[in-house]
């Protein structure tokens, strides 16, 4: 539960402070991968396996652009 706090609070502070850093699809991989961890974590109690999930298909998506 602590990982979730800490992940979704990066991404608050990393998009809430519209940081040119971050591209569309740099923000698009960080919410993919904090839902699949949220998702694996809920579904399977592993975070790493459904992070590791949501960011290999938003990589595997973004190749087909």
């Amino acid at each position: 539960m602590k990982k979730f706090i800490c992940v979704l609070a990066i991404i608050f502070l990393l998009v809430g402070c519209q940081s040119s850093y971050l591209t569309p699809k740099g923000e698009r991989l960080l919410q993919n991968t904090t839902l699949g961890c949220i998702a694996g974590d809920i579904l399977f109690d592993n975070c790493k396996a459904g992070a590791a999930v949501g960011a290999g298909a938003t990589i595997i998506d973004d190749q087909t652009d």
